[in-house]
């Protein structure tokens, strides 16, 4: 399964809770699986692409952020695998 996490930085944060947060980036790091992990360019949060048959290590791995970030995963398909699906929907 593909899933796209995206997340924002609580509102606030300081500059001693973003280091606090990158101290545990370091030693924690991305959920296994990770395919692409991208930063906004505003500083406001990020997104990764992770691919996994376990979504409990996704979730696992982002509880050690909640602290400072809000979190929003979505599982995904590929087109090549959504058509035919559509395609049995619409008869």
């Amino acid at each position: 399964m593909i899933f796209i996490t995206t997340y924002t930085l609580k509102p606030n944060i300081t500059k001693a809770e973003t280091k606090e947060l990158m101290g545990v980036f370091a030693t924690v790091g991305n959920t296994p699986g990770t395919q692409a992990h991208y930063v906004n360019a505003d500083g406001g949060g990020g997104i990764v692409i992770a691919e996994s048959d376990d979504p409990a290590e996704g979730y696992a791995n982002l509880l050690n952020y909640t602290q400072w970030m809000e979190f929003e995963t979505k599982v995904m398909l590929k087109v090549e695998d959504a058509i035919p699906l559509i395609g049995a929907y619409l008869g």
